[in-house]
């Protein structure tokens, strides 16, 4: 029964009030009056669903709920939703997963709440992924795959260059978004010095391969236009063509040069429990709930102690595990908060032009 309940009943008045926090003031009691706050019996976190919420259902809401008795109630983690939300001050949510980019757009908008860093350990976390509104979760990998029957081990393009100079149909996904990045890097930029982006030189890059280029533009398309054979190699997400290879696709990829996107914990401006939500956010980034989470989808923690907890077949797959980490970059996820606008409309222009 929740202190709500038992408490059913009784006339809380201003006369109590005052002798509670009278009371706390002589026992050095600081903010006496917060026992009156009942603990919430539910929250409600957004996320993106599919396999990514069944995995966090067993790495971090059950856990959550075992440790605290709150449940956790989910629904679709819309932006223009939160933002809405936000305006009207009328926000249902107090934790919502993200994309890290728009995490850092809402950031600048002023739609989150600071997160409580005297709650939330960031001493653990990986270089790059704690924010003062927002913290990636997850991590994925935007990098090279190919068609293991027509793609010899010895024609593997081994980084963005081989991938442009492959003779043959290539795939890279319709968004200046991460394409951007592996163009400049196919045209010399070294991984770690991308930023601020050079959007003419990279547009430029991809004039050169113009032609041979087959669009895709959603992740669902990547696995299946390797498996028909549309293209020999694309550009691909880890998670999504981990699944094939696993399952005995004639699919491939590897990690190097991979461009690191990420997932990321907000928590909305106005949130209705948002200390609960800060200590949510806590429990999550915990290297043991972060091993569980990377052994049921292949995706990288970013708790550096939680890679010391997995096995070495489950790190080969991680993007953020010590091997693949040092040969990949994190997409500057403020660079595109702040310039999204300008990359997308120039990139308009070049696809139609």
């Amino acid at each position: 029964m929740s202190r709500a309940a038992s408490n059913a009943g009784k006339r809380v008045t201003r006369r109590t009030v005052l002798k509670s926090a009278a009371i706390g003031a002589a026992l050095g009691v600081a903010g006496a009056p917060a026992i009156l706050r009942a603990k919430p019996a539910q929250m409600v976190i957004s996320t993106g669903g599919g396999q990514l919420e069944e995995a966090y259902r067993e790495a971090y809401f059950k856990p959550w709920t075992e440790k605290t008795g709150i449940t956790i109630t989910t629904g679709p983690n819309t932006g223009a939703k939160l933002k809405a939300m936000v305006e009207q001050k009328a926000v249902e949510w107090d934790v919502s997963q993200q994309p890290a980019e728009l995490a850092a757009t809402m950031a600048r908008q002023g739609l989150l709440e600071p997160l409580d860093w005297s709650i939330i350990d960031r001493s653990k976390l990986i270089k790059g992924v704690a924010f003062d509104d927002f913290v990636m979760c997850d991590v994925a990998a935007y990098h090279i795959a190919w068609n293991t029957k027509l793609v010899t081990p010895a024609e593997v393009p081994k980084d963005w260059t081989a991938f442009w100079a492959f003779h043959g149909r290539r795939g890279l996904w319709k968004r200046p978004y991460q394409t951007l990045e592996v163009a400049l890097m196919a045209d010399g930029v070294d991984k770690d010095k991308l930023y601020p982006l050079d959007i003419e030189r990279g547009l430029k890059s991809l004039g050169k391969i113009r032609d041979s280029i087959y669009w895709w533009e959603r992740g669902a398309q990547v696995a299946q236009i390797l498996i028909d054979g549309e293209v020999p190699v694309t550009a691909a997400w880890n998670g999504r063509v981990y699944g094939p290879k696993k399952s005995g696709a004639p699919v491939d990829y590897h990690l190097n040069e991979a461009l690191l996107v990420a997932d990321a914990w907000v928590v909305p401006k106005g949130a209705p429990n948002k200390r609960e939500s800060m200590e949510f956010i806590a429990l999550a980034l915990e290297a043991d709930h972060q091993a569980a989470f990377a052994r049921q989808i292949p995706y990288g923690p970013v708790n550096a102690e939680a890679l010391k907890l997995l096995p070495q077949d489950v790190l080969e797959i991680l993007p953020t595990s010590p091997d693949n980490f040092k040969h990949a970059t994190f997409l500057d996820v403020n660079w595109w908060a702040a310039n999204g606008e300008r990359a997308e409309a120039a990139f308009r222009n070049w696809i139609t032009a």
